[in-house]
């Protein structure tokens, strides 16, 4: 039996998930030289928008909520948004109502959005 590409991501990528989520739940970044450091931040001593994410994933894989946000608090609006942006990529055959999400959630002006949001925390994250 040959899997097609999409049956062969739907079953693989959970796998390569749940494998990173344990690597990350087991082993802290900061302790750790198994994860990379940011090159922006080595280059510039500046943080960029996802710094912090290795060391917020670990916090948050093991229920410690307020370090997690603590070290990247834009991981808490991420995530869904891109959990939701999964679903809707992956339903095969999308509906009117999540056709129209993804137009909202994931279009042009969206991604905008996004950029600007994403620059406006990098700026003030490393101002404050």
């Amino acid at each position: 039996m040959k899997l097609s590409k999409r049956q062969a991501f739907l079953f693989l990528y959970p796998l390569a998930l749940g494998a990173a989520a344990l690597i990350y739940k087991y082993f802290n970044p900061l302790e750790h030289v198994l994860f990379p450091k940011c090159p922006i931040k080595a280059i510039t001593g500046l943080d960029c928008p996802g710094c912090g994410g290795q060391r917020a994933t670990h916090f948050l894989l093991n229920g410690d909520l307020k370090h997690a946000f603590l070290e990247n608090p834009m991981l808490f609006l991420l995530v869904p948004y891109l959990i939701v942006g999964f679903y809707l990529q992956l339903t095969p055959e999308p509906t009117g109502q999540e056709l129209r999400l993804r137009r909202v959630l994931y279009g042009q002006n969206a991604l905008i959005i996004l950029g600007i949001i994403l620059l406006m925390f990098t700026v003030l994250r490393n101002i404050i």
